[in-house]
Order: structure tokens, then C-alpha cells, then sequence
């Protein structure tokens, strides 16, 4: 009995030597083996990234030295060498005057003859009439009778039989508008138009003179047809006589421009 008491004491204290396992042994097995496969796992991305990158290559390209022809005819430059030019400083000498002048009686005199001074046989004592002196002006009466005034440039126009009481120029143009066409409406034929197959408005332009006794010449006529130029002559041919155009109060020949207009239906 002891014996066996003995080994059953001997067989407790034997297990109660064992170490009991602990969980922290456990969990380190299974982290090492975590770490394992991260670690894989990143050494795998590491390389792959390091396939994936690209890298700049640069080619240095070689220089290329072409072939220089040494033997280049150069052209000597003649140099001149200018001379160098001084400014010449001008100094302007002025005089400034630091007192009033001095005005002195002129020393100078002239040596006259005394009959000049003291007598003169020519002159009058009576007094100059300013009515007795003739003043000659230049003889301009052939240019005035060469000259043709219109009837704008005219001094004074000429004056329509009927027409004495107009004062200026613009009231004697006028009226003598209006008493010759008065007269072209009397006298001219509008019938010969229509004979000669004319329709719609002709225009008869008629230019004459009235020379410095005041009657009409030298007639000229333009119109579509010859009949209508001689009818419109035919019509100025009795425009009565009229007083003249006057220039510097003579008697001028003055340009009269005379258009007859009129409608055939």
C-alpha cells in the first residue's frame, strides 16, 4: 500500500511538474503565418510595380559635322579712318547796354542849294481845286466791245420793253422771263411736233445775243428735229428791240440762254 501510494504521489507531483499550454503559443503560430502571407503578398506587388513602371531612355544622338571647305577666298575691307571733328564753339559777343543812351543832335548837314530854300519860281499861291485835276485811267473801250457778257456777269442788264420800272437786275431778268414766255406760247407752233410723230416732252435749247443796240443776233438752236430748231428761230426772230446791257455805263453785247420746253399728247 505504501507503495502504491508512493508511485500515485510520484505520478501527481510528475504532472503537476508539466507546463500547461497557453493560448498566447497558439495565436503567435497562426501570426506567423499571417506575416508570412503579407509579406508575399507585398514583395509580389513590389515586383510587379517595378515591371509596370517605364523609365525615360534618352538616345543621344551623335553630332554630325559636315565638311567645311578651308579654302574660302576672303575679300579685304579697306578701312578709312575718319578724322575726328571738333565742335567749334561760336560765343556770340552781345552788348547789354547798363545805362540809358545817350540822343544827340545829328552832326550831319546836308548842303542844299539856297535858290531851293528860299524861292521857287513854279509854285501858285492860290490854292489846287481838286475838281481841275484830270486823272487818264486806261483806255479799256475795245475790250468792252470785244467782250460777251452773260447776263450774271453783266453790270446791268438789259432791260425787256415793258420791264423800264425794274430797278436791279434780278427784277429785269425776271421780267423778261416771263414776256418771252408769254411770246413763246403765242407764237410757237406745238402742232408741227405732233405732225412730225414726236410725243411726251421736247426740249428746244436756244442761245442768243443782244448786242449794245439792244437787239437779238447770232440765234443758235439745238431741238430733236431740224423743222422744231428752225420754228424756235423763227419765234426769236420777233423778240422785240430792247435797251442794252450796260458795263461801266456803256453799252455791252450781253448772252441770253433761252429754253423752250413743252409736252405733245
Amino acid at each position: 500500500m505504501k507503495i502504491f501510494k508512493n508511485s500515485c504521489i510520484a505520478a501527481g507531483q510528475s504532472n503537476m511538474r508539466r507546463k500547461k499550454p497557453h493560448k498566447h503559443d497558439a495565436n503567435l503560430r497562426k501570426n506567423s503565418a499571417l506575416y508570412f502571407q503579407v509579406g508575399l503578398i507585398l514583395c509580389l506587388l513590389f515586383t510587379y510595380g517595378l515591371f509596370e513602371m517605364k523609365f525615360e531612355i534618352k538616345n543621344d544622338d551623335l553630332a554630325k559635322v559636315d565638311y567645311i571647305d578651308t579654302d574660302v577666298e576672303v575679300m579685304p575691307i579697306n578701312f578709312a579712318l575718319e578724322k575726328e571733328v571738333k565742335e567749334i564753339e561760336i560765343t556770340k559777343n552781345s552788348m547789354v547796354l547798363t545805362k540809358d543812351p545817350i540822343i544827340k543832335d545829328d552832326d550831319y548837314v546836308e548842303m542844299l542849294p539856297t535858290e531851293l530854300l528860299t524861292e521857287n519860281k513854279t509854285l501858285s499861291k492860290d490854292p489846287i481845286n481838286i475838281d481841275d485835276i484830270i486823272i487818264y485811267k486806261k483806255d479799256d473801250s475795245e475790250d468792252l466791245d470785244l467782250k460777251v457778257f452773260s447776263t450774271l456777269g453783266v453790270e446791268r442788264a438789259p432791260v425787256y420793253p415793258g420791264c423800264e420800272s425794274e430797278e436791279d437786275n434780278q427784277g429785269r431778268l425776271k421780267c423778261m422771263s416771263d414776256k418771252l414766255s408769254k411770246l413763246v406760247q403765242r407764237k410757237f407752233d406745238r402742232d408741227m411736233a405732233s405732225t412730225l410723230g414726236l410725243s411726251g416732252i421736247q426740249k428746244i435749247d436756244v442761245v442768243f445775243k443782244i448786242n449794245k443796240l439792244g437787239e437779238v443776233t447770232e440765234i443758235q438752236t439745238r431741238a430733236p428735229r431740224p423743222e422744231l430748231e428752225r420754228e424756235a428761230k423763227r419765234v426769236v426772230e420777233q423778240i422785240p428791240q430792247m435797251m442794252p446791257g450796260k458795263q461801266r455805263e456803256r453799252a455791252v453785247t450781253v448772252q441770253y440762254v433761252l429754253p423752250i420746253i413743252f409736252k405733245v399728247e
